[in-house]
């Protein structure tokens, strides 16, 4: 029910115990009726399973208010202390000590890219509405970048950010973030580095990126596949090339599979409020760091992403036929009134 087994859950709730039991008991007024194991169980079923609060609520036999006001503040309590004990930057030092590195791209430090999750369609004005529509994926959504290191562990995660925004976007506005990041240390600057871009960020690891952040190696040590040029083939050693990067930049794939297999709350349309939305993928970010540590990534995670992909896309195609049909059908009674209204006309023309 949890992903985990009873000994690898007590082991993340002793993580957080002292943290909400002082939140349990502060303050005046009666006492929590659940107890704080309890509630870590909870909430770690609702990320699992993602029903509606309701669903849930009666599950457990609490009144669904009391059980969406218990989950946000056992989500909000623990969030905080399990990110930070899991999601950490690795030294490039202590990546060569375990030999993790890129295989190909050894003077990478990690890989970076965005992920895409459907929610309902916002209320209000056109202009705000489209601020959520994604053009790639046809879809209504929020994004969060995230970066994966060799090892297989999200070592960053941004905030989200409305499924309108382009990839490369959400980078810029992170950029002193990932400056500050890749930056090497003394010690590190004395290590022989002969990669790409190296003469102009000779102070700097690098990140690697898809095609959508072309031009990002302006400001950044970002190393990314060659597009085609028009009316011209890519020649054999950019082939080469772009299929190293691809091959390195896949454990991003399979980090947001992994996430997606454990955790549907990470995938399926999100319908609470956008306001826990980046609490909650921190959440299960990090949970998805210690099942990785558990369990390394494998191949199959990636094809488990590119199955929640071609829902996403089937999703779609579904919401365009629907709109495609209720044209067809306002087209049909436009006409319908317009024959209408010229059959009444001649008829009075005949009077």
């Amino acid at each position: 029910m949890t992903n985990f087994t009873l000994t690898e859950l007590l082991t993340l709730y002793d993580l957080v115990a002292t943290r909400m039991r002082a939140k349990w008991y502060e303050g005046r007024g009666a006492r929590n009726g659940v107890s704080t194991v309890d509630a870590f169980f909870m909430m770690l079923t609702v990320l699992k399973h993602y029903q509606s609060w309701e669903k849930h609520a009666v599950d457990f036999n609490i009144r669904a208010p009391t059980f969406q006001k218990l989950m946000k503040k056992t989500m909000a309590t623990v969030e905080p202390q399990l990110f930070n004990v899991f999601v950490r930057v690795p030294t490039m030092t202590s990546l060569r000590e375990n030999n993790a590195t890129f295989s190909s791209y050894p003077y990478a430090l990690y890989a970076t890219d965005v992920k895409f999750q459907p929610c309902e369609r916002p209320s209000g004005r056109f202009n705000e509405k489209k601020e959520f529509f994604s053009g790639k994926h046809k879809l209504y959504g929020l994004k969060i970048e995230a970066s994966v290191s060799p090892e297989g562990y999200c070592v960053d995660l941004s905030d989200h950010h409305p499924g309108a925004t382009a990839d490369i976007s959400i980078f810029r506005k992170r950029l002193p973030v990932h400056q500050d990041t890749l930056l090497k240390t003394e010690n590190e600057m004395l290590v022989t580095d002969n990669g790409e871009l190296w003469n102009t960020y000779q102070s700097m690891w690098a990140v690697l990126v898809d095609k959508g952040y072309y031009g990002l190696s302006k400001e950044l040590r970002a190393i990314h596949p060659t597009k085609e040029r028009r009316n011209e083939h890519l020649e054999l050693s950019e082939v080469e090339r772009n299929k190293n990067i691809s091959s390195d930049r896949v454990i991003v794939e399979n980090f947001f599979g992994r996430v997606c297999m454990l955790w549907k709350v990470s995938y399926a349309t999100f319908v609470w409020g956008h306001d826990m939305y980046s609490m909650i993928q921190r959440l299960t970010f990090a949970l998805t760091n210690f099942h990785v540590s558990l369990l390394p990534l494998r191949d199959g995670d990636a094809a488990w992403y590119r199955s929640v992909l071609a829902r996403y896309e089937h999703m779609a195609y579904e919401n365009g036929k629907k709109k495609a049909e209720i044209q067809r059908r306002a087209r049909i009674r436009r006409n319908e009134r317009v024959a209408l209204s010229r059959t009444r006309s001649s008829r009075v023309g005949r009077q």
